[in-house]
C-alpha cells in the first residue's frame, strides 16, 4: 500500500488568506462559496492551499474578481 506524502503544506485559514490578500474574511468566504478562489470546505470552514492561491494570483484572468471597478468602468465606456 502506498503511503501518503508527508511533505504537505499546511492549509491556510480564511483569516490568514484575508490578511495575505488585504481583504476582509467575509470577502474570502464569499469568493470561496462562489468558486472565485480555489478553496476546500472542511465541515463549515473554508481552507486554502498556499500553492493553489499563488497560482490563482498569477493567472491573468480578468474575470478573477467580478466586482472590479476598473473593469466595470471600461465596459461602461465601450
Amino acid at each position: 500500500m502506498d503511503r501518503p506524502s508527508t511533505n504537505r503544506e499546511p492549509l491556510m485559514t480564511t483569516a490568514a488568506v484575508a490578511k495575505w490578500l488585504g481583504i476582509s474574511t467575509r470577502a474570502v468566504c464569499l469568493w470561496a462559496e462562489c468558486k472565485e478562489i480555489p478553496a476546500i470546505k472542511i465541515g463549515r470552514q473554508w481552507r486554502f492551499r498556499p500553492d493553489e492561491l499563488s497560482e490563482w494570483l498569477k493567472s491573468p484572468k480578468p474575470e478573477k474578481v467580478k466586482n472590479d471597478p476598473i473593469a466595470r468602468r471600461m465596459t461602461a465606456t465601450t
